[in-house]
């Protein structure tokens, strides 16, 4: 069974019967003796409704805190100008003075709070001119009425905090979705590029096939190869493209990257100041065009990111390992390293685009601070071929 909150108001009204019906029992403990030997004024219908002015108003102190504190307040001073014995209604200021500080706007609140507390001190402190009360009773009055006040403040200050983090958090949410949503139908025309380009490739061969046949077998054989490894690797592609958003913006006609531009990639980010090594370890192999052009702007974009946020006088490392059964790429660089990486941001939208290629690939990606100092981006694709 689900946990149902018990209500705000529900929570008042009980407290406003138990400080109510404590206050009557206060009265109903005292004996007039006792009464008459502090100088109290003996209890009477005007004390009664003096008690009732101090707890019920608690009742509805949320919904209506000023009214609340003015009838509460002109009970409190009438209860001590009478003199009047004390009791737990005196409990209602602190309540009342909770819900002022929680409920209202802030301005309102500092306004409408302080000014009440400094007239119940001024109240007090002629209370000492006039030997009614002793000298300590001014603090008590201030320590009494503003401890809850200000944790009334501090209370309506959190769940402001905490209303604009929540509102925050769904618009970085938002964000990230449309974020991730660019960058998928961006994914999905560069791979719409590869797949037209490989059935043109699949479609001219198997056309020069056709012709070559009887009249040059050999060549017509290896241009039947490559129609079909270009039908193969378009095909392969082609599921990849299937599970990205597409959008209506036209395909561009440019031919796309690959991990053979790395050198040429380098040699920009050297010209725009980045210092940049690049280590091949294993066989370089020709690998499918979408896995080839997504590792080439994984690259492309980390690299970028060291540009912008690691700092001057930075080297960066990328390390390009072909193995049997898939691709690892390791790019790191000697930056600001966990300072970087709040520059960085690693829900950014750059990591964003990394990592809906990487899934897209079907294979893993790690980025974040490094041990040593500076940041790196870590990822294995896998070599697939079906």
């Amino acid at each position: 069974m689900a946990h149902r909150r018990f209500p705000p108001w529900a929570t008042d009204a009980l407290l406003a019967i138990v400080l109510t019906v404590g206050a009557l029992v206060d009265y109903a403990e005292l004996d007039l003796s006792t009464i008459r030997t502090l100088g109290w004024r003996d209890p009477d219908p005007l004390a009664i409704a003096l008690i009732l002015l101090q707890t019920v108003p608690v009742a509805f102190r949320r919904r209506f805190p000023t009214t609340a504190l003015l009838i509460v307040s002109l009970g409190f001073f009438l209860d001590r100008n009478f003199n009047y014995p004390s009791t737990i209604a005196i409990f209602g200021l602190l309540f009342v003075f909770q819900a002022v500080g929680s409920e209202l706007p802030r301005r309102r609140a500092l306004i409408t709070g302080w000014t009440t507390i400094g007239l119940m001190v001024l109240f007090t402190i002629s209370g000492v001119f006039a030997d009614v009360v002793s000298v300590g009773t001014p603090l008590l009055v201030l320590i009494f009425t503003s401890f809850p006040f200000v944790l009334g403040l501090e209370s309506r200050a959190r769940r402001t905090t905490e209303a604009e983090l929540a509102v925050r958090a769904k618009e970085l949410e938002y964000d990230k979705a449309e974020a991730v949503q660019q960058e998928r139908s961006r994914i999905a025309r560069e791979l719409h590029d590869v797949v037209a380009h490989e059935m043109t490739v699949a479609t001219i061969q198997a056309t020069a096939a056709r012709r070559l046949i009887g009249a040059d077998d050999e060549k017509a054989e290896k241009a039947a190869e490559e129609a079909e490894r270009a039908g193969h690797e378009g095909l392969v592609e082609l599921r990849r493209l299937l599970g990205v958003l597409r959008t209506d913006e036209p395909a561009s006609r440019s031919p796309q990257p690959g991990l053979t531009q790395i050198n040429a990639l380098a040699d920009q980010m050297r010209e725009a100041g980045l210092a940049v090594v690049i280590n091949v370890e294993g066989d370089a192999r020709v690998i499918p065009p979408g896995m080839d052009l997504n590792a080439y702007r994984i690259v492309q974009e980390s690299l970028t990111n060291v540009l912008k946020h690691a700092g001057p006088d930075v080297t960066a490392t990328v390390t390009i390992t072909y193995r049997p059964n898939d691709l690892a790429i390791t790019i790191t660089d000697n930056g600001r390293g966990a300072a970087g990486a709040i520059g960085r941001d690693v829900t950014g939208h750059g990591l964003i685009g990394m990592r809906e290629r990487v899934a897209m690939l079907h294979g893993t990606l790690d980025a974040g601070p490094t041990p040593g100092g500076g940041f790196g981006v870590s990822t294995t694709i896998p070599c697939d071929t079906a």
